[in-house]
């Protein structure tokens, strides 16, 4: 019988030949240093307090405004100005049955604004335009 000799090497896994990624390029001493002074925070320092906010800048103020429009056979007399975009539709007056007075309350940043009264959509105030101070 033939005596069959095994490579001890051969039942050993083998072993790998050490495979490094390569490393990126050091940082020069120099430039390692000056980070190093610029990041680092004494150990005696303190924090410095903490600043207060500066004021926010306050809201305009609003201010209630009413719109009052004498227009006795209108059905319907809505209020257009420099406030909206001159929309005929958004601001609409409602009409007191007592005085036969159309008005309309609401509010508006203070300022000088251009405007004029629209009876039934389409009629609008003749002359110049009006102009409210709030």
């Amino acid at each position: 019988m033939a005596k069959t000799t095994t490579n001890k090497a051969a039942k050993a896994p083998a072993k790998k030949a050490a495979v490094k990624p390569a490393k990126a390029a050091a940082k020069p001493v120099a430039e390692k240093k000056a980070c190093a002074k610029a990041c680092a925070k004494p150990a005696a320092e303190k924090k410095a307090p903490a600043k207060k906010a500066a004021p926010k800048a306050a809201a305009p103020k609003k201010v209630a405004v009413e719109f009052v429009a004498d227009c006795p056979l209108a059905t319907t007399v809505s209020v257009a100005g420099s406030f909206n975009n001159w929309a005929v539709d958004q601001i609409m007056l409602k009409k007191d049955k007592k005085t036969g007075l159309w008005t309309a309350k609401f509010t508006l940043p203070a300022g000088d604004y251009e405007y004029k009264f629209v009876c039934d959509g389409k009629n609008w105030d003749a002359g110049d335009n009006k102009i409210k101070h709030v």
